[in-house]
């Protein structure tokens, strides 16, 4: 079919709204593009609109980039996925539903545009280990919009039985105008094209389809069938969405940020939540990350290591009360020890794999990187560690160890 869209012709993509079995597989309808259940998901909020047009700047593109490396060295290279708040416009919530205007105040200095500083952002994520993608939001409209009018005119914002626009949520701080938010209709936007104009257009400014992910804000169960019509939209351009609540799409969407307790039946490579949201951390404090060392040992690592099906045939133990340790395997014959309280010696068995390390270099876990604390032998497979309250520390084999 052929839609006429604001005067641009467009084919509109042949997209079912069918409810998806994921019962009798236990697998996504399509394999998801990331292995979210191995993967640290987070998010970093750069900016704030504020009343007349104003921003309130909390990171730029360049500085989103610092702390991207620092959760780096705090994580050991984790694989991680982190989307941006408030990209556009002049901060997060603003001007919806437009996602065409880069936020101008997060430009990095030389660079043209502040695309051009987001796309330079994306790919030196890459650096780190980290998938740089966006979060949007495709349900709020605001009156301040350079869509209003369009949206307005076409009908598309959900109205009361006398035509006037239904006001949802206010969001934010300024003016009623910029912080009155009205609702989309879902179908009547797919039906009439303007969903996939606005998808499309995004997908062309900036690399998303290279990312392969991107974040849904709000994406509540309002009009199921056409929300699936838009999950699998993305997932045809070579993007998978994860959306803020848990929706009616297991099998469609890989995770949720607000995921609440599943059946233990559900595998967590088909869905699943976020160990370590890091939002609030790192508004707090860019720089020192507070909590998140302690984060990542207590539910990171564990919670990698649960969701890998290999791992469980290990017998020996991993926790001892509140202390633990625990292979981090992602990365090559390492472990990570957690304390809360702190201990003067404890020993912990060595797991397969380690019989030919005979001294291991124990370093402390920081936004800064690892720094060597102490050299220990391995005695009878096993080492003794002592540890500081709330210290996390990577345990390595000796550089003479290692082949």
């Amino acid at each position: 079919m052929i839609l006429a869209v604001g005067g641009h012709v467009t084919h509109a993509a042949d997209v079912s709204g069918a409810y998806y079995d994921w019962k009798k597989t236990l697998q996504p309808e399509r394999p998801f593009l990331h292995p979210y259940h191995q993967t640290v998901v987070m998010k970093i909020h750069l900016a704030d609109k504020m009343p007349n047009g104003g921003c309130k700047v909390h990171l730029t593109f360049e500085q989103a980039l610092e702390v991207i490396k620092r959760l780096d060295h705090l994580t050991l290279g984790i694989p991680k996925i982190v989307y941006l708040v408030g990209w556009q416009h002049n901060g997060h919530d603003s001007k919806y539903p437009d996602w065409s205007v880069v936020n101008p105040r997060l430009k990095r200095e030389g660079d043209a545009t502040a695309a051009d500083s987001l796309k330079w952002l994306m790919a030196e994520g890459s650096k780190y280990h980290t998938t740089v993608s966006l979060h949007i939001n495709m349900v709020d409209a605001y009156a301040d919009s350079p869509l209003w009018d369009t949206y307005l005119k076409n009908d598309l914002i959900e109205k009361d039985k006398d035509g006037n626009p239904i006001k949802a949520g206010k969001w934010g701080v300024g003016t009623d105008i910029e912080t009155q938010s009205y609702h989309i209709n879902y179908a009547r936007e797919w039906d009439s094209g303007f969903a996939q104009k606005r998808i499309d257009g995004l997908l062309a400014m900036l690399p998303i389809e290279k990312a392969h992910t991107i974040h849904i804000d709000v994406f509540q169960n309002k009009e199921v069938p056409t929300q699936r019509k838009i999950l699998r939209y993305f997932r045809d351009k070579g993007v998978d969405v994860t959306v803020e609540d848990k929706g009616a799409y297991i099998g469609l969407q890989p995770m949720s940020w607000h995921t609440p307790s599943l059946d233990p039946s559900i595998p967590p490579s088909l869905y699943c939540g976020t160990p370590m949201q890091a939002e609030r951390e790192i508004l707090l404090d860019p720089v020192k990350l507070p909590d998140l060392v302690e984060v990542f040992c207590k539910k990171v690592v564990p919670w990698y290591y649960e969701n890998n099906t290999t791992a469980k045939k290990r017998t020996q133990p991993l926790r001892d009360g509140d202390d633990l340790c625990y292979p981090a395997l992602w990365r090559e014959l390492t472990l990570v020890a957690y304390s809360p309280k702190g201990y003067a010696s404890k020993t912990w068995q060595l797991p397969p794999g380690w019989e030919a390390v005979k001294s291991v270099t124990v370093s402390e876990i920081s936004p800064e990187g690892l720094t060597r604390l102490s050299e220990v032998k391995v005695e009878n497979g096993a080492i003794a560690l002592s540890l500081k309250a709330g210290q996390g520390v990577a345990i390595m084999p000796t550089a003479s160890d290692r082949k």
